[in-house]
């Protein structure tokens, strides 16, 4: 059974530049298909690592990253002392 699959035009051409280097290494060509089976494999041997890289954004996208969040609370850092070790 095949189905048919649209990929970006750049994700064509990585496929395609990984069938040229494979093609270059084993010096037969695999087709595309044959080439989605040995990823496919890979990625579910390696699945945990898959799996990891998609629970937490990049640092860089992290939207708290970029501008820090005001509470409205004014806060006096001579009195963080007594904010922490004072009990209420």
């Amino acid at each position: 059974m095949t189905t048919t699959i649209k990929v970006s035009d750049e994700t064509k051409q990585l496929l395609d530049m990984l069938q040229a280097k494979m093609t270059l290494t084993f010096r037969r060509k695999k087709t595309l298909t044959e080439l989605l089976d040995t990823i496919v494999r890979l990625a579910l041997k390696h699945e945990n690592e898959l799996l990891e890289t998609e629970k937490l954004p990049p640092l860089e996208k992290d939207p708290a990253m970029k501008k820090p969040i005001d509470w409205g609370v004014n806060t006096d850092a001579s009195k963080i002392d007594e904010y922490i070790y004072t009990e209420t």
